[in-house]
């Protein structure tokens, strides 16, 4: 009996063991196996057997030297072991697509390639790409050197998923756009003024039950005050400044991440003497704005010791937390602060020790960081 000719059963207990970023491939082997795996009722059964699987290593989505890769960490050996999954492949079916930014929200990726002149959402779970035309005020994104901000979000009403797009250069140029899935437009929103803060370019949001929080400053010069925002996708608005569980300001680093889709997590370090600290929220209700903290910290630690008495991670550095390994794993080059060749993943200890430096693969352009968020697969349909 040849595999495609398996019982409909027993083809499916076959196919929920195949990992979701081998679902391409094994689509093109017979046309009844393509037929099953696109199947609502199987792909429920397939994420749920997947979820399982996760146990044993985190799926991320990683940006490096302009491409897009899904890896697998698997942090419950001694030692991390890094493998790669897929890789993101454009339009013309080749993988030589430059991307220069992606934000991940409810198992969708948008991808921003280099120069900006379209966007793509990738579902990888389904394999579907779906682009998205949209126009520049170019000549005053190049008189003022800014560049545009992105993120992912949906309307917790309609489910419809929307792109928010903007440039927060206040006395300058302030743009904010919505693209609209459902109506395939954009529109500008006019009422988000007045504001007392920014969010300063290179802050990268995350998405959270459908809408994005973002470190911002006050915009008085005097002030080094910092604390999040969140935008809310359905009523398409910010909302007020929420409290930190430290002071940070614009000048240290502070990164956001998630555990289990309801928790922020939120990374500190101070650019005077490098404490390293991370924070995890209660859980988040249906209120976007109630944000509060627990009463004491996950992980501390001092980096001057563990890695180097000068480093300090990116403005937006890429984590994220296991939380049953009670490790911390950061995202950066190497330690050769002049010629760095390498990404490391750095995985420090609730105890404050380095559990290692964990080679992921080498760096062709030194100046372009990595860029890493938590993926878990969806079956939101794009075409």
């Amino acid at each position: 009996m040849k595999m495609c000719d398996l019982p409909k059963d027993m083809a499916e207990e076959v196919l929920c063991r195949i990992p979701v970023t081998s679902l391409r491939p094994i689509r093109s082997t017979c046309k009844r196996w393509n037929k099953l795996s696109r199947c609502g009722v199987f792909a429920k059964k397939h994420l749920a057997h997947q979820a399982e699987e996760s146990k044993e290593g985190r799926l991320v989505v990683m940006m490096m030297d302009y491409r897009v890769f899904l890896m697998r960490f698997n942090l419950s050996n001694k030692s991390c072991v890094v493998e790669r999954e897929a890789r993101l492949i454009g339009p013309d079916g080749s993988d030589q697509l430059d991307v220069c930014g992606i934000f991940h929200c409810d198992g969708l990726l948008l991808c921003i390639p280099k120069g900006h002149s379209r966007l793509v959402v990738w579902n990888p779970y389904w394999g579907q790409t779906r682009w998205i035309e949209h126009t520049h005020n170019c000549h005053l994104v190049d008189k003022y050197r800014c560049s545009y901000t992105y993120a992912l979000g949906y309307d917790r009403n309609s489910k419809s998923h929307k792109v928010l797009r903007f440039i927060d250069y206040l006395s300058h140029f302030v743009e904010f756009k919505i693209y609209d899935f459902s109506s395939d437009s954009w529109r500008i929103i006019l009422d988000l003024f007045p504001r007392t803060w920014m969010i300063r370019y290179g802050e990268r949001g995350l998405s959270l039950k459908g809408n994005t929080y973002w470190f911002a400053s006050d915009t008085d010069r005097q002030s080094t005050n910092g604390f999040l925002v969140c935008f809310d996708f359905t009523r398409e608005t910010f909302g007020p400044p929420l409290s930190l569980p430290r002071v940070a300001s614009f000048q240290d680093t502070v990164s956001l991440s998630s555990v289990r889709e309801d928790q922020l997590v939120v990374l500190f370090q101070t650019a005077d003497i490098l404490t390293f600290e991370i924070w995890i929220s209660t859980k988040i209700g249906d209120d976007p704005n109630a944000v509060s903290w627990n009463n004491k910290f996950f992980l501390s630690a001092n980096i001057k010791q563990l890695i180097h008495p000068q480093w300090q991670f990116p403005a937006s550095a890429s984590f994220f937390i296991g939380e049953e390994k009670k490790v911390a794993v950061v995202f950066d080059k190497d330690t050769d602060i002049r010629n760095p060749t390498r990404e490391v993943a750095y995985i420090i200890g609730v105890d404050g020790s380095l559990k290692e430096a964990a080679d992921v693969r080498e760096c062709a352009d030194r100046y372009c960081d990595a860029f890493l968020c938590s993926y878990v697969p969806s079956l939101v349909q794009l075409n």
